[in-house]
């Protein structure tokens, strides 16, 4: 399994992990044990297909009006596009509109 962050406009836990890379780096950082993570598990089969997923995330097609914005979908030429550059196995696509679809229904919740 590999982690991702829920949120990811927070910054990053310092873990024990990241203080070692900094200190490769010459920068000295604190370790917050304390701080709550909100890390989820990722199955290691499902890693390439959510990265592309989130590399995906510029290609939102909307619509704007009185009534706000309601979120339509993908573009999906874009992500095609996007696909091929990460050289994404052929199945990707299904699972990238799979979870279009699970978040569409989050996106325009107010609606629902």
């Amino acid at each position: 399994m590999r982690t991702g962050r829920l949120d990811r406009t927070k910054p990053a836990v310092i873990d024990e992990d990241m203080r070692q890379q900094f200190a490769k780096l010459g920068v000295t950082v604190a370790v917050k044990d304390d701080e709550e993570t909100d890390a989820i598990a990722i199955m290691t089969t499902a890693w390439n297909s959510v990265i592309a997923f989130l590399e995906c995330q510029s290609q939102w097609r909307v619509a704007a009006g009185l009534a706000g914005i309601v979120w339509l979908g993908l573009d999906y030429s874009a992500c095609r596009l996007v696909l091929d550059d990460l050289q994404a196995p052929a199945d990707t696509f299904a699972d990238l509109r799979f979870m279009e679809d699970a978040a569409l229904k989050v996106l325009n919740e107010a609606d629902i």
